[in-house]
């Protein structure tokens, strides 16, 4: 579909608080295959909404490793790693992208031809509830925890 717009992926670096990476939008687009016809700045913010939700649940973690004198994520000795990037700081990326693209949702489906956009429309829920799911699960497993957890109340 023509619209105006090259199939390139932005260059939009979104800061970060200092101990967890900043973040490129375009990234994002990429990994999580943005529509080409989505608004630069609609993902942009999608991203930093879910950098916010991240980072927020993320506090204690992060107050941990500060503690023990890790001033970013990139410098935790954990293990695997790709491209430079160790598992925690693929973890918390893939979290936040789970997150930002399930904000997108609604808009993705507005984008298509009427037929697959009403299958998206159909779907938006149940797949915006997976991949909030997926980021929860992530920021869980770097947390320590399990799938699920029991508290006694």
């Amino acid at each position: 579909m023509f619209n105006g717009k090259d199939d390139s992926y932005q260059d939009t670096v979104i800061t970060n608080d200092g101990f967890w990476p900043d973040v490129n939008a375009g990234d994002f687009e990429r990994l999580r295959g943005t529509p080409a016809a989505q608004d630069d700045d609609r993902i942009a913010f999608a991203v930093v909404n879910a950098i916010a939700s991240v980072n927020k649940q993320l506090t204690k973690l992060k107050s941990g490793y500060q503690t023990q004198g890790i001033a970013k994520a990139e410098d935790i000795e954990a293990l695997p790693k790709i491209g430079g990037k160790n598992h925690i700081v693929i973890q918390y990326q893939s979290a936040v992208f789970a997150r930002a693209k399930a904000d997108l949702l609604p808009d993705f489906a507005t984008v298509h031809q009427k037929k697959e956009g009403d299958h998206l429309a159909e779907r938006s829920l149940e797949t915006k509830n997976e991949l909030l799911a997926e980021s929860e699960r992530i920021v869980r497993n770097m947390l320590g925890k399990g799938r699920a957890t029991v508290e006694l109340i």
